[in-house]
């Protein structure tokens, strides 16, 4: 029996309610039902020589020098995206960060498989870090099975409790250059009055960064004001919450110019909520044939936005149905199977 230590580093601090805790989190519980020696380990611990065959790191920070690998031991790298080398003039690290990215790029030659989340990540895998692609296994993540679409009374108790509007549109994720989230505010502009946009994350709120000046500058510009409300208190613990705001909306919308995964198209997914995302990085891999894709610019989101109200109740139907279907083809015990699957070949 295989036996596997996995970092857990990332379940410590800030990292715990970031999509890298959750990626670590979800993984754990799953490899727990592999025929697999399973031990959790942190930084801080003394591994003996040959105690584990391999040791797993579910993280690589590209700024900071935290990849440590052991001497005698091989290791697998997760690596979810490469999007600050993609947009160096919005993601300046500094004189330690770019001494450790060195580091890190020639820590990275070492590793026996890197596993990363979809073939755009492998691709910026290959041409940022020079890894060959027959050391890079493309492994899907998949949502939290416990959103699924909620009830009437549900919805209802949920848009009474935030004080949400009647009709509305979804973003859910956080606010680095990436998401785009001037975009997706100037969309309102040539969309229904009517219509109003709700965007869920912890730091939908006034700090003194780049990011959140620019959506400051940007509702005053497209006087949307009246129609934006940021939403913090909805953590991923409040599962049925989430899945209600979800449920209760008219469609997603992931305006991302650049993404590794993208988890929240999953979740609306299995809310049965439509999709409208930009046609960028990993989205298209995990929205399929069933979003609607859009240029990363507001009035192309707003065009794919009026085709999904003008859809029929037949019609939206038929789509939510498929959509729930091809979400349930994405499990963290697949992730599991298939990270397994990694680890062999690592060692083979």
């Amino acid at each position: 029996m295989l036996r596997i230590a996995v970092d857990t580093t990332p379940l410590l601090g800030g990292h715990a309610r970031r999509g890298i805790g959750t990626y670590t989190r979800e993984l754990l519980a799953a490899l727990e039902q592999e025929p697999i020696e399973l031990t959790r380990i942190t930084k801080r611990r003394t591994i003996q020589g040959s105690e584990f065959d391999l040791i797993h790191y579910p993280y690589f920070d590209l700024f900071s020098p935290s990849l440590r690998l052991h001497k005698k031991i091989p290791c697998v790298v997760t690596i979810h995206d490469l999007i600050p080398l993609q947009f160096p003039d919005q993601y300046k690290p500094g004189l330690r960060g770019r001494l450790a990215l060195l580091r890190q790029k020639r820590q990275i030659q070492k590793v026996l498989q890197v596993i990363t989340d979809s073939e755009f990540s492998k691709q910026q895998i290959v041409e940022y870090l020079s890894l060959n692609p027959e050391q890079i296994s493309v492994i899907p993540l998949a949502g939290n099975p416990q959103l699924v679409r909620q009830s009437d009374a549900k919805i209802s108790a949920i848009v009474a409790k935030y004080k949400l509007p009647q009709k509305f549109l979804l973003y859910v994720g956080d606010i680095n250059y990436n998401k785009n989230i001037p975009q997706l505010l100037k969309m309102l502009k040539f969309l229904p009055d009517e219509i109003s946009l709700i965007c869920v994350g912890k730091n939908f709120v006034p700090q003194p960064i780049p990011e959140w000046e620019a959506i400051e500058r940007q509702i005053a510009l497209s006087n949307v004001a009246t129609r934006v409300q940021f939403v913090t208190e909805i953590t991923a613990e409040k599962t049925n919450d989430l899945a209600a705001v979800y449920s209760g909306s008219i469609c997603l919308v992931q305006p991302s110019l650049s993404e590794g995964f993208g988890l929240p198209v999953l979740e609306a997914m299995q809310c049965g909520v439509p999709i409208v995302c930009a046609n960028r990085g990993s989205l298209p891999e995990v929205g399929g044939k069933l979003a609607f894709y859009a240029e990363p610019t507001a009035e192309s989101l707003a065009e794919q936005v009026l085709l999904v109200i003008e859809l029929s109740k037949k019609v939206r139907e038929g789509l939510v149905a498929q959509g729930k279907a091809w979400s349930q083809t994405f499990t963290w015990q697949k992730t599991a199977q298939l990270t397994v699957s990694a680890y062999k070949k690592a060692l083979a």
